[in-house]
């Protein structure tokens, strides 16, 4: 798994997707202690509405993330060298939800440290419990959709990824900020990361429903891992190859 893993991060050198990963979070970063710097509405919950901009930014980024580290295999042959080389194709599949998990723990990371090291130089005191729910909510709360932008992605390239992205995107603020999701947004796996951190903020959830959804988003991508896994084992890519 290890040495699947070390490939598709070779795979990525002198590609977008490297400058996504280094470049975007310090980017977003950067500009909102801009903001920070230049309004004071924010005081005392700057924290939060970080995490707020960042999960919302995230949740729509990934649908455009997935289908660019794909990139490299579908210009490589058309995925040709993952369909014939020999390694069980649902653990390929699981490995790629992997490493896009594994890429996505370390944004949020690369975003967090600039943003923490501003509030401590700036004297903004920070709760440890609110610090760790947030960036549960960011990571955890956002995998549920991989598996599905994994399946996009192969299907139907970069429209048919960020479509639905954008899509989703606008329903999650909607649902998940307002009254319109109240007794349906927890039918909605791409709400979860937005509500959950909107519910946390307005102490409306507590800590064990915010535990109970992040695990139920856990459950979720694993049983989507399953379920396109299995399609990708059967997936000849012939449409894919015939271009």
């Amino acid at each position: 798994m290890f040495n699947i893993l070390k490939s598709y991060w070779i795979r990525t050198k002198r590609t977008p997707s490297r400058m996504v990963i280094n470049m975007c979070p310090l980017l977003f970063t950067g500009l909102f202690i801009v903001y920070l710097l230049s309004s004071t509405s924010l005081k005392g919950v700057e924290l939060a509405y970080f995490f707020g901009a960042y999960t919302t930014l995230a949740g729509f980024s990934i649908s455009f993330f997935v289908p660019m580290l794909y990139e490299s295999d579908k210009k490589a042959g058309s995925y040709a060298n993952d369909l014939r080389i020999g390694i069980c194709r649902k653990k390929l599949f699981f490995a790629k939800y992997l490493f896009i998990f594994i890429l996505l723990i370390t944004i949020e990371g690369i975003a967090l440290l600039p943003f923490l090291l501003f509030l401590y130089f700036h004297g903004i005191k920070i709760q440890i419990s609110d610090l760790e729910v947030y960036t549960m909510i960011g990571s955890v709360g956002l995998i549920n959709m991989v598996p599905f932008y994994q399946f996009l992605s192969l299907k139907f390239d970069y429209t048919g990824s960020i479509l639905p992205g954008t899509i989703f995107t606008l329903a999650a603020v909607l649902l998940g900020t307002t009254d319109l999701g109240s007794g349906i947004w927890y039918y909605f796996p791409f709400v979860y990361p937005i509500r959950l951190l909107y519910g946390y903020v307005c102490r409306s959830f507590n800590l064990n429903t915010i535990v109970f959804y992040l695990f139920l988003s856990f459950f979720i991508s694993f049983v989507s891992v399953g379920i396109c896994s299995f399609w990708y084992n059967q997936w000849d890519g012939i449409s894919k190859m015939e271009e």
